[in-house]
C-alpha cells in the first residue's frame, strides 16, 4: 500500500490518545475513516472534529469485546465505504493492578476481554475481508509490556503478550499463503495518553481498578511515566509510515530495547528471570 487516500481505515479506540492520533493522520493522508470507541461522548468530538478538518468519516459505539459488535462494525464501514482496507485494532484499557493471586476472576476477564478478545474479535471479523480484495492492512496496538513480565500488572501483561502472539501469527499464516495484506504489531513505550488516569477514575475497588495501596502505587508510577512520555502525535505518524512501509515491528522509542534484550537472553540461556525497567524521564 502506497498511500493511504481515498482508502477507508477502521480505528478502534479512536476517541482518544494513539487511537484519535492515527485518525488525526489518517485524514491528513486522505483517508476516509470509521471512527469506533465506546465512549460515546468523546466518540462524538472526535468524529465532529474530523469532519471540521475536511474529512469523510463515521463513527460507531462499539464495545470490541463483544463479537457481534465487532461485525456490525465491519457492516456499517461496507455500507458506507464499499471496502475496508485498513484496521486498527487499537482499543484499550489499563486494567486491574495488584498482585496476580488477588485479582478477581471479574479482574482478569474484564481486562483480557477488551486488549485480548477484542483484537481476536477484530482479526477474525476483519481479516477475511481483507484478504478477499487484498488491498489491506492489519495494525494491532500490543505494548512494549508484550515483550516483558511486569509485575503487579498480570492481565495487562497477559493481554500484550498475547497480541504480540497474534500479531506474529497472523503475518506468518499471510506470508505464507502469499497474501498481500500487512500486519504491523504497535508496541509503544511510555506515550502521553489518558489511560492510567481513565484507571484511576474508576470506582475504588471496582472492575478495572488499582486494587490495595500496592496497586494505586504501581499506578501512580504509571501515571508518572505516561505523562513524560512521546506525544500521541508522533505514534500516529508512526503508525502511517509503517502501514505504506508494510513494516511488521514498531516501537514508539528504544527506552525499553536492553531490558527486551535482557530478557530474550535470559531466556536462550535458561537463566532465572529478573524484572528491569528503564528510568523515568
Amino acid at each position: 500500500m502506497d498511500t493511504l487516500k481515498d482508502k477507508t481505515a477502521v480505528i478502534t479506540g479512536a476517541a482518544s490518545g494513539i487511537g484519535l492520533a492515527m485518525v488525526r493522520r489518517f485524514a491528513r493522508a486522505g483517508a476516509k475513516l470509521v471512527l469506533s470507541d465506546i465512549d460515546d461522548a468523546k466518540l462524538a468530538l472526535a468524529l465532529e472534529e474530523v469532519i471540521g478538518r475536511g474529512a469523510t468519516a463515521v463513527a460507531v459505539a462499539t464495545d470490541v469485546a463483544d463479537e457481534t459488535q465487532n461485525h456490525s462494525l465491519l457492516e456499517t464501514a461496507i455500507d458506507e465505504f464499499g471496502r475496508v482496507n485498513v484496521v486498527c485494532l487499537n482499543a484499550g484499557v489499563q486494567g486491574s493492578i495488584g498482585r496476580s493471586w488477588s485479582l478477581s476472576q471479574d479482574d482478569y476477564e474484564w481486562t483480557l476481554g477488551i486488549l485480548l478478545g477484542g483484537v481476536i474479535h477484530g482479526v477474525r471479523t476483519f481479516v477475511p475481508h481483507l484478504v478477499d480484495h487484498g488491498d489491506g492492512h492489519v495494525v494491532i496496538t500490543a505494548s512494549v509490556m508484550g515483550h516483558v513480565s511486569s509485575p503487579f500488572n498480570a492481565p495487562y501483561t497477559i493481554s500484550k503478550h498475547g497480541a504480540v502472539a497474534l500479531a506474529e501469527t497472523l503475518f506468518h499464516e499471510l506470508q505464507t499463503e502469499g497474501s498481500t495484506v500487512g500486519v504491523t504489531c504497535l508496541c509503544p513505550g511510555s506515550v502521553n495518553t489518558n489511560i492510567a488516569n481513565a484507571m484511576a477514575a474508576r470506582p475504588p475497588g471496582s472492575v478495572g481498578s488499582a486494587k490495595d495501596g500496592l496497586g494505586h502505587q504501581i499506578l501512580e508510577i504509571s501515571q508518572r511515566a505516561l505523562l513524560g512520555g512521546l506525544d500521541p502525535a508522533v505514534v500516529g505518524d508512526q503508525v502511517h509510515d509503517a502501514i505504506l512501509s508494510g513494516h511488521f515491528w514498531l516501537f514508539t522509542d528504544e527506552n525499553w530495547d536492553a531490558p527486551i534484550a535482557a530478557r530474550a537472553a535470559e531466556v536462550a540461556e535458561r537463566l532465572q528471570p529478573q524484572f528491569r525497567a528503564p528510568p523515568l524521564g
